[in-house]
Formats: structure tokens, C-alpha cells, sequence
């Protein structure tokens, strides 16, 4: 048959399929068989992954479920699928690959078909006993599986699309989330109405701000002594520029405190006049001047030239402090004489140096003398005695043959013991004669070198002579200066008394100088300030203090004016500054009220549209609830109805939708029982057996599959009648009839016991032209040729044909 939507499978190496095994699926029925273990669930997970790239029972326990996935010893696993051309995404059908944490290649199935498989068509083993509560599970806010399937029935996506969507809008708080328009303009609306009582207050404080510097205007040009308008006038702000136009203050203040300043200065110089000599005594200081001239000319025709001759000599002589020539030439001489007398004590020095090195090499002399002559006689005496004492035995003398005992004194033996003795003595004196040539020999040296020292200090004779020569040309010049010492002194008097002389008229000079200056410029000052000028019998001090007084009371009335004339400048400067940011914040006032008016309108034509949006949530709700209440009670439940009582017709207890509900979130649906008296029972869990409550599951997958337009139109079941008795079997054969001959679905069906699979295998063998039927046998059953693959196909009963 070649339009089943599966028709093949390739597996390599998966869970308990070790080796490679290809299998065909293209028959409208494909019964599946093996022992437990054999591998049957194995291949409906291969078909899974390859159709749809994931296995959902196995991720729903392990997310890394891949890395088990691979027959042991195996690193990864292969498997492909073949399927119809129409449910292919376009691209070349290729193995998938799996193992470890990962799964490469392209599922055979596009996204739409793979979810419509996995949740339409195959119903796996482990699923099967849970699948009422896989069904009402969800998570959070999102709808359960059960209520998808339902949705998509229904055909209620655009409806609860516009629920969905207009959710939000029944809901101030999510609305702001889910519109940054609306809060924006929420926002800037209450912005706009702050900015609003800001910009007003801010403009009604510089309004009176405007009026405060007016009227400090105002009161500014009456203090100058004019009359200008009033505050509020208009005119207020062109007669105040005129008046500070025309103002000559500035200058006339400038003029009085110059004034003010040449008085002050003068009234010093009046001090200091009242402090110097009085101009009276002008005439008898120009007669003292001119009698010390006269007596210094006599001086100098006298003295001079002597006295410039004495100093030049001095000069010659380069000495040090010629300011006091006198106390000069008495360090010099002094300075000479010590010279001399240190050069005179050096020449007694070397001579006693001298002598003391000459008794020094005599002592040496005999020093050395003695010493050479102890060390010949010790040397040889006493080796000749120490040699002959060796020969002595008795008093005989080997040397002279006597007998030394006829002197009468000892034994030769002790008299020779004796000299030794006296010797060894003579070597002890050689020891402390060479100490004391030593000391002497140091005390020598140590003259010698304070002889060459001393020598150094000597003068030459050159030195020498030139030395008496200076002593005796200061000797001269320090008789003279005796000479001329009066003369000196007189002159030194005379000289004086000129200066002071001098230095008296210049400064009476000065000081008439000085009157006469002061007299003019107090009369300059008086003429200024439209006053008389010094009376004759007026003193310059009182002059000076009636002009000065003048002038400091015109000067403080110029500077309260010139104050006055700022302040004035000032306010209307502030007055232009206030009233153009007044005018500034009066369009700013406009500004924003006009922008609160545009946001205030937009803000309300977003609450209006709000308002129709969850006017428009609310009977969309109020359609679907009636919508979803019809269909469950007429259509869903029928179905339902129809197949469960076709596999149970026994049980009292048919399970059925309940009247769902709709929360603001999601469709919530609970499923019922219903006996068969119209009485309503508790849920299935409830209410049925093991077996029935396997059989409600499965009648409800297959209603939920029957209720839409198949996208893959396939059953594949693992094991469903395992927990079935002979009559629910029989009812289930029955069932998959129908769904393939004449619903046109491909039915894939995996069990276990032998008998069940050939009582399927008779039941379910091809009845038509063009039918077909592939047993599948796994394990001990399977031979190496075929695999344990049959495929039945219809052909007419011979017999009955005849």
C-alpha cells in the first residue's frame, strides 16, 4: 500500500537492537512481537526519534536521556525513518545520529506533523497508565495538553488569541507592562501637570519679583532728586534710562575725590613741614657755611699735600684697613717684630737641636764600641771553655798541663764552671747595651726630624732683608703720622663743620621750597572748591584744615549720591533681567499648559480604548464559555462515549468531560464519570477498574485523535491491551478495523503474548483488494534471512470463488 504515511525504518545499535535492522512499515496495519526485552518498545522509540528528532516519555524523566540511548558498548546510535512525500519538510531523509548529550540530524517529520505524531499517535507504554493525569497536568499559567487538544477542536485560537491579547488591557498594572505607550503617556501626563504647577508658581514669583524691582527703582531716581512716574507706570523703565544717561555724577565724583585726595596728601606734607627748621635762621646758617669754607681752604693750603703724600706711602705699603692708617701701621709693625723674633727663636732651636744630635752619635759611638767588644769576648771564651770543660776530669789544665789545685782554690772543673757563669753574664749586658743604643738611635732620629721641620721655618735671606726693610719704612711712616696727627684731626673738624653747615641751608632751603609749593597748591585747592585762599595771617595748618573739611563733606555727598546712582543702575538693570524672565515664564506657563492639555487628551483616549478592550475581553469570554459548553456536551463526549463503551460495553461508568470553566489564564477542564442511569459519578480514577481506567485512557486518545483532521494519519500503539481481558481484546481488534478500513488510518500495534499476536494477525489479515498486513517478530522467532518480517496481502478464497 503505498499511501500509509510510514513506510520503513533504519536502526542501528539502539537500546536492545544491537546491529543493524531495517524494517518496513508500508501496510495499513503492522503488528509488532516479542518477549519482553526482545525490543519492541526499542523500535516505536526509534520511530519516535527519527520522526520527530526527540522521545517525550523519556525527557519528561531524564533530560539526558540520549546518552542511554546507544546498545551498550556502542558510543552512538543511528536511525532513519521513511515517510510519505507530503510530510517530508523537502530535504533528503537521512540518519539521525545519537549519544551522549546530543542528537544530530534532520527529523523526518516537519515541527507541526512531529508535535501531531507525539501527541496524537503514539501512545507509549509508560504513557498509557498516565495518561488522564498527563493530560489535565499544567504548569503555572499555561493550558494542560488536554485543553490544547480541546482548543484546537474547537477552533477557538483566533477567539482565545483575542482573549490572550486583550488580558492584559482588563488590568491597569499589566497594561503599563505591556504597553510602554500607555505608561509613557501616564507618565508625561502627570509630567506635564507637575511642570504645569512648577512653571506657575515659579511665574507668579518672578511677577513679584518684577514689581520689587520696580518700585526699588522707583525710590533709587526720587533719592537722586527727581520725579520719576510711579512704579506701575509703563513709562517707568524709558524715564529711568534717560535720567542715568543724562547723570554727570560719575565725573563730578571722580573730581572730588581727586580734590579730596591732593588735600589729604598736602595736610601731610604740612606735618612734616611743622617738623623741620623754621625758615628764620635761613641767614645765619649761610654765614656759618661761608666762614667753615674759609677755614677749610686754610686747612688744606696747609696740610694737604703732606698728608696726601703720608697717605700714598700707606698705600704703597698694601696694608689691610686703610680706613684707620694709624692702627694699621701699628698690626703691621707688630706683625713684623713677630716675624723677626720667630725667625730668631727657630736659629736657637736647630742650634740646641743640633748639639743633641752630636752628643747622640757619640753615645752611639761608644755604645757601639762596647757592644762589638762583649760580643768577641763572650763569643769565643765561652766556646772555648764550654769545649775544654769536656776534657776535664781532675784538677790537671789539658791546656797547660798544671795542676790547678797548687793555687789552692777548689777544683779547675768548678773554676771553670765559674767563668762560664760570668760569660753568660757578659751576654746579658750585650742585651741591655743594644736597648740603649736603640733608645738613642730613636731619640736621634726623632731630633733629626724635628731639625728639618724646624729648618722650614727659617726665612731666606732675601726674606730676612726684606722684612727688616718693611719694618723700617713703618717704622718711618708711623713717626710721620705722629707729625701729622694734629693736622689730621683739624682737618677731620674742619670737614664736619662744613657738612653740618651745608646740610642746615639745604635743608632750610627745602623747607622755604617747600612752603612756597604748598601755599600754591592750597590756593589752587581753595580756587577748586570756590573758596578763598590762605589769609596772610592764616596758618597753613588751619588753611589746610578749612579747605580739607570742605572738601570731605562734598566728597561723602558725591559718594551717597554715586551709591544711590548704582543702586538705581542695578534695579533697572534687574528690572530688564526680571521682566524678561517673567515674559519667559509666561510662555513657559503657556508652554505647558498646552503640552498637560495634548497629554491629558492622549491619556484619555487610551482609558477610552481600555474601556472598549475589556468590553470587547468580556464578551469574547462570555462566547467562548457558551461555545466550549455546546461542544462538550454535543460533540467531545459522544465521541468519547462512542469508543470507550465500544471496548467496554460492560462498564456502568462511561468517563466524560465536565462542564469546563474558563479563568482569566487558561481553559480548565476535569474529567467525570457518568453512570448509566444519567447519574454523575466521581472522576475515572474513581470510579474504574485498572482495566477500564487503561481502556478510558485509550479511548480517549483515540477520540482526541479522531476529533481533528489528521496532520499524520497514524495510530502507534505499545502494549495497549495489556492489561485487557479476552472480550475488551476482541472489542479493540474490532476498533482498529475500523480506524484502518474505514477511517484510513495506519495502525502500528506492539504486543507481547504469542496468542494475543495471533489472534490479532487473524483478526486484523488483509479482507480486501489491495489490503495488507506486516507481522513483525522479534527475538528467538526471527531467522537471519528475513528478519522475522511477513507481509500478508489479499488474495481470492479458491474456494469460494468455485
Amino acid at each position: 500500500m503505498s499511501n500509509v504515511p510510514l513506510r520503513g525504518i533504519s536502526i542501528s545499535d539502539f537500546r536492545r537492537l544491537d546491529g543493524h535492522r531495517t524494517l518496513p512499515l508500508d501496510a495499513p496495519v503492522v503488528l509488532l512481537h516479542g518477549p519482553n526485552g526482545a525490543g519492541k518498545t526499542s523500535v516505536l522509540s526509534a520511530l519516535e526519534l527519527a520522526l520527530t528528532g526527540e522521545i517525550r516519555s523519556m525527557r519528561r524523566h531524564d533530560e539526558r536521556y540520549t546518552a542511554h540511548l546507544p546498545t551498550h558498548g556502542h558510543s552512538f546510535a543511528t536511525v532513519r525513518a521513511e515517510v510519505a512525500n507530503e510530510l517530508t519538510i523537502g530535504e533528503p531523509q537521512s540518519n539521525m545520529t545519537v549519544g551522549g548529550d546530543r542528537i544530530e540530524g534532520q527529523p523526518a517529520l516537519g515541527p507541526e506533523a512531529a508535535q501531531f505524531y507525539s501527541e496524537r499517535c503514539y501512545l507509549d507504554q509508560v504513557s498509557l497508565g498516565q495518561l488522564l493525569e498527563l493530560y489535565q497536568y499544567r504548569e503555572g499559567k499555561e493550558e494542560s495538553a488536554l485543553a490544547r487538544f480541546v482548543n484546537e477542536l474547537l477552533g477557538l485560537d483566533q477567539l482565545d488569541a483575542l482573549r490572550g491579547g486583550l488580558s492584559d488591557a482588563t488590568d491597569v498594572r499589566r497594561l503599563r507592562k505591556l504597553s510602554d505607550g500607555f505608561a509613557d503617556t501616564e507618565a508625561n501626563a502627570e509630567r506635564a501637570a507637575r511642570d504645569l504647577r512648577e512653571v506657575t508658581l515659579e511665574s507668579e514669583s518672578a511677577n513679584a519679583g518684577l514689581e520689587h524691582a520696580r518700585r526699588d527703582l522707583q525710590q533709587s531716581l526720587t533719592a537722586l532728586g527727581h520725579a520719576p512716574p510711579e512704579s506701575d507706570s509703563p513709562d517707568l523703565e524709558a524715564a529711568a534710562e534717560r535720567i542715568l544717561q543724562a547723570s554727570q555724577l560719575p565725573e563730578e565724583r571722580s573730581r572730588a575725590l581727586q580734590l579730596d585726595r591732593q588735600l589729604s596728601a598736602l595736610g601731610g606734607r604740612i606735618d612734616v613741614l611743622g617738623s623741620r627748621p623754621s625758615t628764620i635762621r635761613l641767614e645765619e646758617a649761610k654765614a656759618r657755611a661761608a666762614d667753615t669754607a674759609v677755614a677749610m681752604e686754610q686747612w688744606r693750603a696747609e696740610y694737604e699735600a703732606p698728608i696726601t703724600e703720608w697717605r700714598e706711602a700707606v698705600v704703597a705699603l698694601q696694608l689691610d684697613g686703610l680706613d684707620d692708617p694709624g692702627s694699621s701701621l701699628s698690626d703691621e709693625l707688630e706683625r713684623l717684630d713677630s716675624r723677626l723674633a720667630r725667625h730668631h727663636a727657630v736659629v736657637a732651636d736647630i742650634g740646641g737641636i743640633e748639639e743633641r744630635i752630636a752628643g747622640h752619635e757619640a753615645a752611639l759611638a761608644g755604645l757601639q764600641t762596647e757592644i762589638a767588644q762583649a760580643e768577641q769576648l763572650a763569643g769565643t771564651l765561652a766556646a772555648a771553655l764550654a769545649a775544654l770543660r769536656e776534657h776535664v776530669s781532675d784538677n790537671v789544665c789539658p791546656v797547660c798541663d798544671r795542676d790547678f789545685g797548687e793555687l789552692g782554690d777548689g777544683h779547675l772543673a768548678g773554676h771553670l764552671d765559674r767563668k762560664i757563669a760570668e760569660l753568660t753574664d757578659l751576654g746579658r749586658r750585650i742585651q741591655v747595651l743594644t736597648q740603649q743604643r736603640d733608645s738613642v738611635t730613636a731619640e736621634m732620629e726623632a731630633d733629626q726630624r724635628a731639625l728639618a721641620g724646624i729648618r722650614a721655618q727659617l726665612l731666606s735671606a732675601d726674606q730676612l732683608s726684606a722684612a727688616a726693610e718693611r719694618r723700617e719704612a713703618v717704622q718711618v711712616l708711623q713717626a710721620r703720622l705722629e707729625e701729622l696727627r694734629q693736622g689730621i684731626s683739624d682737618g677731620d673738624g674742619h670737614r664736619a663743620r662744613s657738612r653740618d653747615a651745608q646740610n642746615e641751608l639745604a635743608d632750610l632751603q627745602a623747607v622755604a621750597e617747600e612752603e612756597q609749593t604748598v601755599l600754591s597748591e592750597l590756593e589752587s585747592a581753595a580756587k577748586a572748591l570756590g573758596l578763598s585762599g590762605p589769609a596772610e595771617q592764616e596758618s597753613l595748618g588751619d588753611a589746610w584744615r578749612r579747605l580739607a573739611d570742605v572738601a570731605s563733606a562734598r566728597t561723602s555727598e558725591f559718594e551717597a549720591r554715586s551709591t544711590t546712582l548704582t543702586q538705581a543702575s542695578e534695579s533697572l538693570a534687574a528690572l530688564r533681567s526680571r521682566a524678561q524672565h517673567a515674559d519667559e515664564l509666561q510662555a513657559g506657563v503657556a508652554a505647558a499648559a498646552k503640552a498637560k492639555l495634548t497629554w491629558d487628551e492622549r491619556l484619555a483616549e487610551a482609558k477610552r480604548r481600555q474601556a472598549v478592550a475589556r468590553e470587547v475581553h468580556t464578551a469574547a469570554n462570555n462566547a467562548r464559555s457558551a461555545i466550549v459548553q455546546q461542544v462538550f456536551t454535543e460533540s467531545l463526549n459522544e465521541v468519547w462515549r462512542s469508543v470507550f463503551t465500544r471496548l467496554a460495553p460492560a462498564e456502568p461508568f462511561v468517563p466524560a468531560f465536565g462542564i469546563p470553566t474558563s479563568s482569566k489564564t487558561a481553559l480548565e477542564l476535569h474529567l467525570e464519570t457518568v453512570h448509566s442511569s444519567g447519574e454523575a459519578g466521581g472522576s475515572p480514577q474513581m470510579m474504574l477498574s485498572a482495566g477500564n481506567l487503561n481502556t478510558a485512557a485509550l479511548s480517549l486518545f483515540i477520540a482526541l485523535h479522531l476529533a481533528v483532521e489528521p496532520v499524520v494519519p497514524c495510530l502507534v500503539f505499545d502494549d495497549p491491551v495489556q492489561s485487557m481481558d479476552e472480550v475488551h481484546v476482541a472489542q479493540f481488534a474490532g476498533l482498529i478495523r475500523v480506524l484502518s478500513k474505514n477511517h484510513g488510518r495506519q495502525v502500528i500495534v506492539a504486543v507481547h503474548e504469542r496468542e494475543l499476536f495471533e489472534y490479532l494477525a487473524l483478526e486484523l489479515s488483509p479482507a480486501y483488494d489491495g489490503d495488507a498486513l506486516i507481522t513483525i517478530e522479534l527475538g528467538e522467532r526471527s531467522n537471519d534471512e528475513d528478519r522475522g518480517v511477513t507481509r500478508l496481502s489479499w488474495s481470492p478464497d479458491p474456494a469460494l470463488a468455485v
